[in-house]
């Protein structure tokens, strides 16, 4: 087993998650690789933890499709390093039902082993990205007042 990707291969990889080329990403992932989207489910459904290939392809071929299209993945920029992987980027899509642009920063962490991918953790900036799916700012509490209207924890 290898402690080493070479950069050529998760710049490779981000190429086909950049243009959602399933087909692609599915070479470069492991039997038994973990994918992990933190956020809250109940809005963005493509959010949580996914673990072993058939249904990694099925999360990137179909779950987020179902809400967002016309992806495209920008890495701003990234590290590599032994084995591991960082990139800090932006998603840019639209909602599929309405055509509403929505945009929002990730800092993404990628595990390598035998240039495959045993584990990714995508931390996107949920509460943006809530704001643009839900078309409307979140009410949050500030603490300054006793109003207990709706509120949302993300």
């Amino acid at each position: 087993m290898s402690d080493f990707v070479p950069r050529a291969v998760v710049e490779a990889f981000y190429r086909a998650l950049a243009s959602g080329d399933v087909e692609t990403l599915a070479g470069y992932l492991d039997d038994e690789v973990t994918w992990t989207i933190s956020g809250p489910v109940d809005v963005l459904p493509f959010c949580g933890q996914r673990s072993g290939k058939a249904l990694v392809l099925k999360l990137l071929g179909s779950d987020i499709p179902a809400l967002l299209h016309k992806r495209r993945l920008v890495p701003n920029d990234m590290l590599v390093d032994g084995n591991r992987a960082a990139v800090f980027g932006k998603l840019m899509a639209s909602r599929c039902d309405l055509d509403q642009p929505i945009s929002y920063r990730l800092a993404q962490f990628a595990r390598f082993r035998d240039e495959k991918l045993v584990e990714f953790i995508s931390i996107i900036d949920s509460f943006d990205a809530v704001e643009q799916v839900l078309g409307h700012p979140i009410a949050v509490h500030d603490g300054r007042h006793a109003d207990t209207g709706d509120l949302i924890a993300v």
